[in-house]
């Protein structure tokens, strides 16, 4: 799934990842959302916001 920032993050090396970058997510274990391919970052609810993107408003449109 793809997910907004809503706020910067940082990493767990200190990284920052500014407000609004789109990044690729998943569930982790625990029930947390991580983002794929990066060391360690979590996110809180309050973080992010669920993007919809063109290959998802395709498989709406084709499923509905």
């Amino acid at each position: 799934m793809k997910v907004k920032l809503t706020t910067t993050v940082r990493d767990f090396s200190g990284s920052p990842y500014p407000k609004g970058s789109v990044l690729e997510a998943r569930i982790a274990p625990g029930g947390t959302l991580e983002v794929v391919g990066v060391q360690h970052l979590p996110l809180q609810p309050h973080e992010w916001s669920l993007m919809l993107t063109s290959e998802d408003l395709e498989r709406l449109l084709l499923d509905g």
